[in-house]
């Protein structure tokens, strides 16, 4: 089955098991529901976590581009 064969070449390149993937992507999904939520709060209420949201999507954002980046290296090594 194609999607069986896609899931399984996604977690093969990323080096990571069902579970380190399944544990990875849910707590990078909390993050992201935790600047929406962070977000809509302050785009109602703009005194309210000025910066906190865009600061959790630029974490969020470096910790992608570094792990990425470490991929690549090792892939040309």
């Amino acid at each position: 089955m194609k999607i069986i064969e896609d899931s399984l070449d996604h977690l093969q390149e990323n080096n990571m098991t069902y579970f380190d993937h399944l544990k990875f992507a849910s707590y990078h999904s909390f993050l992201c529901m935790k600047a929406a939520f962070y977000l809509i709060i302050h785009s109602v209420l703009p005194c309210f976590f000025g910066g906190t949201g865009s600061n959790l999507v630029t974490k969020m954002s470096k910790y992608f581009t570094i792990r990425n980046y470490s991929k690549k290296n090792e892939q040309t090594l």
